[in-house]
């Protein structure tokens, strides 16, 4: 026999006094093809929400992080792997470039991890664990909404029942009972091989929890480029599709609806006995699915740099490029190449109107570049 006790839902334990939504270590690295927390570094917690308001009808290039949003750092990191070539690069972290790695951990640094695997979860019961008086007890956390735990904690008679975790592709709702051995324990990659269905892994969200997590470069490059490309399929106005795309759009938005269906809208008592509005999220992944839906809503879209190439999010339909720098380097290198045509043109024996003309400016600047190619030529 076996006795419960209430089920008691508890929210995470921070530490000190923040109030942030997510967390993140001051240092990270790559162990045995995990992203796991460097030893010393330090947990902070955050919240992205304000930042990303704070993108909101602003001009690129005005404000200090250039107006983006936080899956806008995930975008642009995407674009950035490189995977090494050959049929025997399959393996993380071989099939990944040294550079690649380091963009990761970097963007780690700043951002947290994704939290695939608390996207995934629904619930865990943990292995029996012995007490001082010889009394067994086991837990089972299972997935409130947001970050919120429910915990169930039974004693007695139950060292013989078998730690089991229900859990679900980030993708795909079905629900599968397995052991903790078989998904849950990559994300805790300090927990011994043998040890893997035996361990009593701590509550989610609580400060252990975070110490402990690792996320599997397999698991976090799959689920940024799922993300990814679903909002690259929605996110132009005019995306590049091959084949069916209308499929590929409600492929998308399917993909997007279940990574941002965890996301809940909460209310706070504030001290003064008022309700504050609150969103809860109980994975980073799920913030920057629901962020990029609230951004399409309020009438932003995907744009690729005309200079560099990097995705970016903008309401300026006319937008071209993510930042001034790219945009000054892009009318430089178009005036560059104005000035060597008209070169061309001139040595090909066309008048002053003409080349300006062609070139598409006055005839004054384009004057000024002709001499300035004679100066030069006489000089040399």
């Amino acid at each position: 026999m076996h006795e419960m006790d209430n089920a008691q839902t508890r929210k995470k334990a921070r530490p000190g006094a923040t109030e942030g939504d997510w967390w993140r270590f001051s240092m990270y690295e790559i162990r045995d093809g995990c992203i796991c927390p460097s030893e010393g570094a330090k947990l902070e917690w955050y919240d992205p929400w304000p930042d990303f308001q704070n993108t909101r009808g602003q001009t690129i290039g005005q404000a200090p992080d250039g107006s983006q949003p936080g899956y806008q750092s995930l975008m642009k990191l995407v674009a950035q792997l490189e995977y090494l070539p050959g049929p025997g690069q399959t393996r993380y972290p071989d099939c990944l470039t040294q550079k690649s790695q380091t963009l990761i951990v970097e963007w780690c640094r700043q951002n947290g991890l994704l939290g695939v695997l608390l996207s995934r979860w629904e619930a865990i019961r943990v292995a029996p664990q012995e007490g001082r008086t010889d009394r067994w007890s086991q837990k089972r956390y299972s997935c409130g909404f947001g970050q919120v735990v429910q915990v169930q904690t039974m004693t007695g008679d139950v060292n013989h029942r078998p730690a089991t975790v229900l859990i679900h592709e980030l993708n795909d709702l079905t629900l599968v009972e397995e052991s903790p051995g078989k998904t849950w324990s990559r994300f805790f990659p300090s927990v011994e091989f043998s040890k893997r269905d035996s361990f009593a892994y701590p509550q989610p969200y609580t400060v252990e929890f975070c110490r402990l997590y690792g996320e599997p470069l397999f698991d976090f490059c799959n689920a940024a480029t799922l993300l990814v490309g679903a909002m690259s399929h929605l996110g132009f106005k005019q995306p590049e599709v091959k084949g069916d795309q209308k499929l590929a759009r409600e492929q998308a938005n399917d993909t997007i609806n279940l990574l941002r269906r965890p996301v809940a809208s909460t209310t706070e008592l504030e001290e003064d006995g008022s309700l504050k509005p609150h969103r809860v999220s109980p994975s980073l992944i799920a913030s920057f699915a629901d962020m990029f839906v609230e951004d399409l809503l309020f009438g932003r879209t995907i744009v690729q740099c005309s200079c560099c190439g990097t995705l970016f999010v903008s309401s300026n339909y006319q937008a071209h490029y993510c930042s001034v720098l790219c945009r000054l380097r892009e009318q430089k290198r178009r005036l560059r190449a104005q000035m060597k045509q008209a070169k061309a043109l001139r040595a090909q024996g066309q008048s002053l109107r003409q080349i300006a003309s062609t070139v598409g400016q006055p005839r004054e600047i384009v004057k000024g570049w002709l001499e300035s190619a004679k100066a030069e030529s006489r000089i040399k």
